[in-house]
């Protein structure tokens, strides 16, 4: 190669090619999803998994006033962070 044009060309050409094979790759190891179809089955699979005690494929009620309880725990602690946010937002700066 005589010309640091002619160079430039081939290297950038060949990593350009080198990320146009990378990409597809890279995304073939995500665990997500594609449909919502698949993001529920998953959770309800999830919930099976960590709710059934008795390992029958099927919340009882006590399963499932166990799940209830985890949530209604989960949502109040999310709204205690929101107004701990809030109010931290809410507070002058004493600079």
């Amino acid at each position: 190669m005589k010309t640091p044009i002619l160079k430039l060309i081939v290297v950038s050409s060949m990593v350009a090619l080198g990320a146009i094979l990378l990409v597809p790759s890279g995304r073939a190891g995500d665990d997500k999803p594609d449909t919502p179809a698949e993001r529920k089955a998953r959770r309800e699979a999830e919930t099976l998994r960590k709710y059934d005690a008795n390992h029958d494929g099927k919340l009882d009620d006590t399963e499932k006033s166990a799940r209830k309880s985890d949530r209604e725990k989960a949502r109040a602690e999310r709204e205690a962070k929101k107004r701990e946010h809030e109010e931290k937002k809410a507070e002058p700066d004493d600079r």
